[in-house]
């Protein structure tokens, strides 16, 4: 892994690619979590001694080789939703690779060879991470991918990602970025044969900063309030069907009765506020189906619970991924409206989302524009499949009232029966509820369902491939953390502080050779 001048460009590529092999291990299902401290270094070393277009040009490398090792499953996901065969669904996902992952890290790239051409190793030390941060930050709220960052990584580590109550998951990516910046810069100090006390001082700085997070994380999950008020049980459906294309008679009514039917493994002794059942699980519309409805007001009034599910739902000429909720006296609960689509699966840019009556097979969903907060035993906060992604939709909710988090989805496209997609969904949805303080309520349809307390820690899980019904006891929640008040503004302080280092290096770059523009010929 040689960052020197000497090296050949093969030996930086395959240096590169080990960077990206040491990612996609840190995250699950293999959940090495230590190599998310080391998996920038290659990349950090490399771009060191490179100019910014080189620089670019392996970090671009560096995120398409990451969005293959983090998302492998992501071509045959292609290949089966967009029926393209999976040669096709190879180029798609390599497209997808190259457009967000790498155009982000090649801008990272690119950066941090700027500013480590100042020299400076404790400013760069601050900068590269909250440039890191600022990728990632741009990733994930703007462009609305924010699948697999760098602090996902650490959803295990329980008494580390304590700190996102206040920054959100990129709290934990700067750490983790500033501790990679470290090990490189003591790389690079080792090979210059500088002194020791140098080389183990860059050391000791992330150790400075992150072992008191640590310790008062530690602290804080273990004392803090755990409980809430309003505890009740609620119940988790997984019926672990794969989802169909073609919405035809025949996979709707044996969507519906498998739901129905996994509702016989729960006892009648087990008295659930709310039953949950994954994203689509009633693939009709109800207001064109009144029988269908009054089916399912039954089943909640005789289970004395509400019940919450995925449906589509069509209102003056727009179609959307909706989740409704009944309540147990057997009426309308209300619905909510998905925000955040899945461009080209729910979004097409270049159909129209309005139509001339519902299609029994929707392809061209709406955006919704209200918070998802439905009232049950308590108020709470609905997100639908991805939306679990996005902080900053989730804390929203949570300020307009929301006490439980609740995600339905349907992982089914993503995984072709090995659940890599569906443990990193997982994984990564725990987040928001230490984000929030919340417990976290998940019904997917062939799993992870299952359910996470406010400090992240996992309650109790169904694995992928399984059917059944979970249940576990919940509480509503109304403290509100100091990441729902502020938002993103420690994202927003490395975007700033990020673009604020690069004017200012590249301002030191011009202003020697204006100098020397304008310097009076030699006698």
């Amino acid at each position: 892994m040689s960052d020197g001048p000497s090296a050949p460009r093969w030996a930086r590529a395959a240096a590169v690619l080990l960077g990206a092999a040491l990612y996609a291990l840190s995250l699950p299902p293999w959940d090495w979590a230590c190599l998310g401290w080391v998996a920038l270094v290659p990349l950090l070393l490399i771009v060191r001694e490179q100019p910014a277009p080189w620089a670019f040009r392996y970090g671009m490398l560096y995120g398409v080789a990451c969005a293959w090792a983090v998302g492998p499953w992501l071509p045959q996901a292609m290949a089966h939703y967009f029926s393209l065969g999976l040669p096709l669904g190879a180029v798609a996902g390599t497209l997808y690779g190259v457009a967000f992952w790498g155009t982000g890290f090649g801008v990272f790239a690119a950066g941090a060879a700027v500013l480590l051409g100042s020299r400076r190793p404790l400013a760069s030390g601050l900068t590269v991470p909250a440039l890191w941060v600022a990728t990632e930050f741009v990733r994930g709220r703007f462009l609305g991918q924010p699948w697999g960052l760098l602090g996902y990584t650490q959803h295990a580590q329980t008494a580390l990602i304590q700190i996102a109550a206040l920054t959100a998951v990129y709290g934990v990516s700067f750490l983790l970025a500033f501790g990679n910046m470290a090990i490189a810069e003591s790389i690079a100090l080792l090979r210059a044969r500088a002194d020791r006390r140098r080389i183990l001082a860059t050391l000791a700085l992330p150790v400075m900063l992150v072992a008191p997070l640590w310790l008062a994380g530690a602290i804080v999950a273990e004392r803090g309030p755990v409980g809430g008020f309003a505890a009740r049980p609620v119940a988790v459906v997984q019926t672990n069907l794969a989802p169909a294309f073609e919405w035809t008679r025949a996979y709707t009514d044996r969507e519906v009765m498998a739901h129905l039917q996994a509702l016989d493994q729960l006892p009648h002794t087990t008295r659930p506020a709310l039953i949950v059942w994954p994203e689509h699980a009633v693939p009709r519309y109800l207001e064109d189906e009144p029988m269908l409805g009054a089916q399912l007001g039954a089943v909640a009034a005789q289970r004395g619970a509400d019940l919450l599910f995925g449906a589509p739902r069509y209102e003056a000429g727009r179609t959307y991924n909706s989740a409704r909720l009944i309540t147990a006296a057997g009426r309308n609960g209300g619905y909510y409206d998905k925000q955040r689509l899945v461009l080209g699966a729910e979004a097409n840019p270049f159909l129209s989302s309005a139509g001339s009556g519902p299609d029994e097979s929707p392809r061209q969903f709406s955006t919704g524009s209200a918070p998802g907060v439905l009232r049950t035993f308590v108020p709470i906060g609905v997100s639908i499949c991805h939306e679990i992604l996005f902080p900053e939709l989730v804390a929203r909710a949570v300020g307009e009232g929301a006490e439980l988090l609740v995600n339905i989805s349907n992982d089914g496209w993503l995984d072709g029966g090995h659940g890599l997609a569906s443990r990193q969904h997982f994984a990564m949805a725990a987040f928001r509820a230490v984000e929030t303080r919340r417990y976290l309520v998940r019904a997917a349809t062939t799993g992870v369902s299952g359910f996470v307390d406010p400090y992240g820690r996992v309650v109790s899980t169904l694995a992928p491939g399984v059917t059944g019904v979970l249940t576990a006891s919940v509480a509503g929640r109304s403290a509100i953390t100091p990441y729902v008040r502020i938002g993103d503004a420690f994202a927003f302080a490395c975007l700033l502080a990020a673009m604020s280092a690069l004017h200012a290096r590249r301002a030191a770059v011009v202003r020697p050779h204006r100098r020397l523009a304008v310097a009076p010929p030699a006698p």
